[in-house]
């Protein structure tokens, strides 16, 4: 029990230093206005998947593409959105919107192996170490002739290892750890898919008319490794530097579906070390479950700039609070209650009080009035304060806003 109330001692105390230095911060959205004007008397938009262009769509996105414009139309209150031709309007006394495009998207994978070093160590701290180190990272556990775990340290492991030998020095137990280092083998498969949008939007009605155009990209790329194809092909005991000069004048970068890192010879008999030629298998592609997600994300992001072109849309603000004002207020910002803020700080002559108090108008704003509150809480502030990043930031926000009022009344209005 002493032992991991000690790991957890050191582990705890390095989320205190993190957390000391963490500022508090709120998020809240606010309205921000489309790049295009586009006309207010179109209410409607077809999105018909025909008109969508998908020879080159490798990844079979079209429908994901359909549908998620037509949920983020939706979603952001500006247009009816409906999938399919244009249809049920008489041209002659509506204009109604269409969306098509195309559709190019794809993606290839590289396969390969890699050499490293890694380092092997007994006793519980090594055991332990070994443990966070595959818990933390992609890479798998291999097992030396002196039946050690081996693997490539990190931080988390090099902390926790060194909170276990703490932990024994405290029960009196001193640590003579045996160590072993190796050069291991593993395959590794890069895989990269992509996508692109090239979208229209066109007004019909007496009149035809594209009224915005625009391409966007979005890529995807992971290293994947499989924790199974792990292997030692080389190890040194003790004091022994061989090692290092075989892995020094062995190629150590990726080696793309070539055996040359593997050695091929054995050493039967040497007390040094000890060779294998086992190569690793293939590893297996991303499960299906998870390539759904991908594609979803890229899809996400393809669209995300067109609809801003068209539509008004939510954008997410994160913005610090000030720390040095009323002690009752951060915990009611972070939760979004506002308006008790509103209530606490009203009168308040500090600067922080007088910033927070501008950070409670900001994030509740419906109105040109609202920005201008905050605006002018956020001067008082840096008036009192000149100099102060913060209280700047937060006056720049509100001169954006105040600038793209205008703009965003006239694309809301009924």
């Amino acid at each position: 029990m002493n032992l991991f109330k000690s790991i957890s001692l050191v582990i705890s105390s390095l989320l205190l230093i993190h957390l000391g230095c963490t500022a508090f911060a709120v998020e809240f959205q606010v309205l921000r206005p489309a790049k295009l004007n586009i006309p207010r008397n179109i209410k409607k938009v077809f999105i018909d998947p025909d008109l969508f262009k998908d020879t080159d769509d490798k990844l079979k996105i079209k429908t994901e593409v359909v549908v998620a414009l037509k949920r983020k139309l939706s979603d952001l209150g500006r247009f009816e959105a409906i999938i399919g031709p244009p249809r049920g309007y008489d041209p002659n006394r509506e204009v109604v919107g269409i969306i098509q495009g195309d559709i190019i998207s794809g993606g290839e994978i590289d396969e390969g192996q890699f050499t490293e070093k890694a380092e092997c160590k007994g006793s519980i701290s090594g055991l332990v170490g070994a443990a966070t180190a595959k818990n933390t990272t992609q890479q798998g556990l291999t097992v030396s002739r002196r039946h050690m775990l081996c693997k490539l340290p990190n931080l988390q492991s090099k902390l926790v290892e060194s909170g276990v030998t703490a932990g024994l020095g405290m029960l009196g137990v001193t640590e003579h750890p045996r160590l072993d280092e190796v050069i291991r083998v593993y395959k590794y498969k890069n895989l990269s898919l992509f996508a692109q949008l090239n979208l229209s939007f066109t007004q019909l009605g007496s009149e035809r008319e594209t009224l915005a155009i625009r391409a966007d990209a979005a890529s995807f790329s992971r290293h994947v490794i499989d924790p199974d194809t792990f292997h030692n092909i080389r190890e040194s005991g003790d004091n022994a530097n061989l090692i290092w000069l075989w892995f020094n004048i062995t190629p150590v970068a990726p080696v793309i579906n070539k055996d040359i890192a593997i050695v091929s010879e054995s050493n039967p008999g040497s007390y040094r070390g000890k060779r294998y030629s086992r190569i690793a298998p293939d590893i297996q592609n991303l499960p299906d479950d998870e390539k759904q997600k991908i594609i979803l994300q890229l899809v996400n992001n393809t669209t995300a700039e067109f609809l801003k072109t068209i539509s008004p849309y939510k954008a997410k603000i994160v913005a610090e609070i000030a720390s040095g004002g009323n002690d009752k207020v951060e915990e009611k910002l972070e939760k979004g209650r506002y308006q008790e803020v509103k209530n606490i700080l009203k009168g308040s002559k500090e600067p922080d009080d007088l910033y927070n108090l501008g950070l409670a108008y900001e994030a509740t704003a419906s109105t040109i009035e609202d920005y201008e509150d905050a605006l002018y809480y956020y001067s008082q502030a840096l008036d009192k304060s000149p100099g102060t990043r913060l209280y700047a930031q937060g006056i720049g926000r509100m001169e954006f806003q105040l600038r793209v009022a205008n703009r965003l009344k006239k694309q809301t209005a009924n």
